[in-house]
């Protein structure tokens, strides 16, 4: 029989966790206690060398049958929305975050959605427990993402807050591990910078709530391999996902370089004090088709994070694209919609704004820079035409693309 030297001399030599396991599985051993020792010896050095063997992987080396781990590192709205939309669609799932609080508000968030999908009889109560028992959750990085296929991180949108929780992670993954971002607008070759391996990582752009907006934007980083590009797309749609592979890193993608920005201007309409919010949401509301205007929008999706997008905007884009005031203000006030009971409306009751209360504004005066800016994202070779309506229609639920309503007008 070989002994542990020689054991160990392949580990070294090979960095192969499956020849070493297939080794193990078949040495012919004495059952002695020396024996069993040696035995634990060789498994002790094999832990402590399995994070640089990891990353000496290079490629994509799993087809996308084979994933079937997905780790989901933030337990906030977006977090465990994700991790839900994976579990139902068969995935095993851990989610990590900072506190157990977090952790205990996501599995109460998860359990309540999983409800509602059961009471609009979307879902069958075996199915839905079957996705919950598919969850775990942890305050361990090293237990979250060392055996994960998949890796989503889903946390503030702050870069150097990524940048700092993507070089732990790197440091506790496999080598053939898929390293996925759910930035809405932060550049994926910035954050990549953290990650031991930034040709296995890629921008994976879920939309608010995960469960029911079909979108995925999928963008390459500067060293992004095309292969870890597919893979991700195919793992989109085994969640039951439409992805839209964008062309190139760009701040805010598609939907929200488009959406943010036409939100913005919007804003600025309102500072310049010739129309209300109320005139603005009905109009584009009941005569633009927009499912909602765009001040409740705003607030439903967060002013706070209109605001950091719009900053990202303002640093690339130029001093044309920072916060409008109104948008500014009401952040600065800690008012940032919905969430926190008031924004550009009150939500002690839900408001609602009448149509008649659109009399009085053209709704071309925001339809033109919204098409406008859409224009630009195919100027500049971010997307094409066809994928641009695709993903308004999909990420921001627009009756239609805006090119498709440049040819209606």
């Amino acid at each position: 029989p070989r002994g542990v030297g020689s054991i160990l001399s392949s580990v070294r030599s090979t960095m192969s966790l499956r020849r070493v396991m297939i080794l193990a599985r078949f040495l012919s051993l004495p059952d002695t206690g020396n024996t069993r020792s040696d035995v634990y010896l060789v498994f002790t050095a094999l832990k402590k060398s399995l994070s640089p063997m990891r990353n000496r992987s290079r490629g994509v080396s799993m087809q996308p049958k084979q994933v079937e781990r997905v780790a989901v590192v933030g337990a906030g709205v977006m977090g465990h929305g994700i991790a839900q939309v994976a579990a139902v669609a068969g995935f095993k799932v851990v989610i990590r975050d900072i506190a157990q609080e977090f952790l205990d508000k996501a599995r109460k968030g998860i359990e309540n959605s999983l409800k509602r999908f059961v009471d609009r009889g979307r879902m069958s109560e075996d199915s839905a427990q079957a996705a919950l028992g598919r969850v775990s959750m942890t305050l361990d990085l090293s237990e979250a993402v060392e055996e994960a296929d998949l890796v989503i991180e889903a946390i503030p949108e702050r870069i150097d807050l990524k940048q700092k929780v993507w070089r732990e992670i790197s440091e506790k993954t496999r080598g053939d591990a898929v390293l996925a971002t759910n930035t809405s607008s932060l550049s994926i070759t910035s954050i990549a910078e953290a990650a031991s391996r930034p040709e296995r990582f890629v921008g994976m752009h879920f939309f608010n709530p995960p469960v029911l907006m079909r979108l995925v934007e999928v963008t390459p980083g500067a060293q992004t391999s095309m292969e870890t590009v597919e893979l991700v797309k195919t793992l989109a749609e085994r969640m039951g996902k439409t992805p839209i592979a964008v062309k190139r890193d760009a701040p805010g993608f598609i939907v929200n370089r488009v959406l943010i920005a036409y939100l913005n201007e919007a804003a600025k309409l309102l500072e310049s004090g010739k129309w209300t919010k109320e005139q603005i949401d009905s109009a584009m509301q009941y005569r633009a088709k927009m499912p909602l205007g765009p001040f409740m929008l705003a607030d439903l999706i967060g002013l706070d994070i209109v605001y950091y997008i719009l900053k990202v905007f303002e640093e690339n884009f130029g001093p044309e694209y920072g916060p409008a005031k109104p948008i500014e203000t009401l952040f600065r006030s800690n008012k940032l919609g919905r969430k926190m009971g008031e924004g550009f409306y009150s939500y002690e009751q839900r408001p609602k704004v009448p149509e008649e209360a659109g009399e009085g504004f053209d709704v071309e005066i925001l339809l033109k820079p919204l098409m406008e800016e859409a224009e630009k994202v195919v100027e500049e070779g971010i997307a094409d035409r066809e994928a641009v309506d695709t993903a308004m229609k999909l990420g921001a639920n627009l009756p239609l693309g805006p090119f498709e309503m440049a040819e209606k007008r």
